[in-house]
């Protein structure tokens, strides 16, 4: 019944989503990118940063709308975790519902609703960014053989 216990609670389901899709974007990543660093004399840490980071950008970003996305959308989880005293919006939104029906509603969905065709965009985006990385990678390996 506590603030972290929610935090907590969020965190658990969203985590998967967020590794799936890193995951899969670190896996298109090249490796030879990494090793050019370093062959210039850039630490690991300076790798990292000045060009893994760059390029995971956008799946970083995508990950973060499916997150908050899922855990926006945990209605039953809140209910079930949260306290008496703690109301997030989707309580707040189920519990005006349930009482009556207000024009704040309406204006809360169409913001989700908003959101979600943002979070499509976003998807689409790594998906292109993706595609394009694979066709520069591909350019690359024949030059290079």
């Amino acid at each position: 019944n506590t603030n972290l216990a929610l935090v907590i609670a969020h965190t658990i389901g969203a985590v998967p989503l967020v590794v799936l899709i890193v995951a899969a974007s670190l896996q298109a990543l090249n490796v030879r990118l990494e090793h050019a660093a370093a062959s210039l004399g850039a630490s690991r840490i300076v790798t990292i940063w000045k060009i893994v980071l760059p390029l995971m950008r956008p799946a970083l970003i995508v990950a973060g709308f499916f997150a908050f996305l899922h855990s926006f959308d945990e209605l039953v989880l809140s209910l079930f975790v949260s306290g008496p005293d703690t109301t997030t919006l989707p309580i707040k939104m189920w519990s005006g519902i349930r009482e009556e029906i207000t024009p704040t509603i309406a204006a809360v969905s169409s913001l989700l609703i908003a959101l979600t065709v943002v979070m499509y965009a976003g998807v689409e985006v790594v998906r292109q960014t993706g595609e394009r990385r694979n066709k520069y990678n591909e350019l690359v390996n024949d030059e290079g053989a």
